[in-house]
């Protein structure tokens, strides 16, 4: 692979074009806002997400014309948030990427039918399974601004492809690892951002570290639970594929669902914390998709069904976490 289109212009998006451009592959880039654009081609900067990041824009082409970005590669990543995806796959004609390979990296259920994302946009473009493939963590695009070590999974069934775009990935603080399991591991990476703003209304509300512990020990039970119940393959859920997304937003000050929990642990509404955090927290929209989902499984998750309650019923987390404290081991 030495070209890609990337979709999307958020934090995360940019650390995947950090990483991309650093292995010299060419990335043809869409961003929404026309500002972006002209900072990047110019600056080589985005001037709203890791700003402080300096990019080679040598090896960029950006745009806000996304049909001229999907034309130019036969690979195309999607980077958006869930909310926004169809908005843009509309204005992507079907036939466009009906002989393109398509990755996902995109950690929220999509509405109102509660997809996986990587199932939304193979019922939208009509896409073959070797077609597609899943990027997931643990991978705070902070720190892989910052060359931190970090560990990445790319899922699919199609392994000769995923060994081909792994090489654009790989570098010496970036370790790409392959899973054939594309449910469990979108799954794990879709709940894990339940379990941060789980975690962070526990800071919020001033519980200690003997707590958190007890949250995210049930977490990896629950997490469970849910993949066995979705017919997920027999997996070693210890491993970083599963877990380590999950440990690290429940954990990291990094986390943007962790930091929207704590906002709501501290007394903040719903409305007020979206505000607070000027950007998406993905969990969110992950929470309202998993309840739909496994409302309909028929399953009891206490730290999914409270972290609803309080942002869809809009129940104060101090009420709802004296709940929570009887109904976790």
């Amino acid at each position: 692979m030495n070209e890609i289109s990337v979709i999307g212009g958020g934090s995360w998006a940019t650390a995947l074009v950090k990483i991309l451009t650093e292995n010299s592959i060419h990335t043809n880039w869409y961003l929404r806002r026309s500002e972006q654009v002209r900072s990047i081609n110019r600056d080589a900067v985005n001037p709203d997400y890791l700003s402080f990041l300096k990019l080679d824009n040598t090896k960029i082409y950006a745009s806000d014309q996304l049909d001229e970005i999907v034309a130019r590669s036969k690979v195309i990543l999607f980077v958006v948030p869930s909310a926004h995806l169809d908005k843009v796959c509309a204005a992507i004609p079907k036939k466009d990427l009906a002989e393109k390979f398509v990755i996902t990296a995109i950690k929220e259920t999509v509405c109102p039918d509660n997809l996986l994302p990587s199932a939304y946009l193979a019922r939208y473009f009509e896409l073959e399974d070797f077609q597609q493939a899943i990027i997931a963590g643990p991978c705070h695009a902070e720190e892989i601004a910052r060359n931190k070590k970090t560990y990445m999974t790319l899922c699919g069934p199609n392994e000769s492809f995923i060994s081909k775009i792994s090489k654009g990935f790989a570098s010496s603080y970036m370790q790409v690892n392959y899973s054939p399991d594309m449910l469990g591991v979108e799954y794990a990476a879709i709940y894990k951002n339940v379990v941060g703003i789980v975690c962070g209304m526990a800071e919020g509300l001033h519980y200690g570290d003997n707590f958190m512990a007890v949250l995210v020990a049930n977490a990896i039970d629950e997490l469970g639970l849910l993949l066995h119940s979705l017919g997920a393959p027999d997996v070693r859920l210890g491993s970083s594929t599963y877990l380590g997304d999950l440990l690290v937003t429940g954990y990291s000050a990094h986390s943007r669902n962790r930091t929207f929990g704590k906002y709501l642990g501290q007394g903040y509404s719903v409305f007020e914390a979206r505000q607070l955090m000027g950007m998406v927290a993905e969990g969110y929209f992950a929470t309202r998709g998993l309840m739909a989902t496994v409302s309909s499984l028929g399953l009891n998750l206490p730290l999914l069904q409270t972290t609803y309650r309080v942002l869809y019923n809009h129940m104060a987390a101090i009420d709802e976490f004296k709940l929570l404290e009887r109904n976790i081991k």
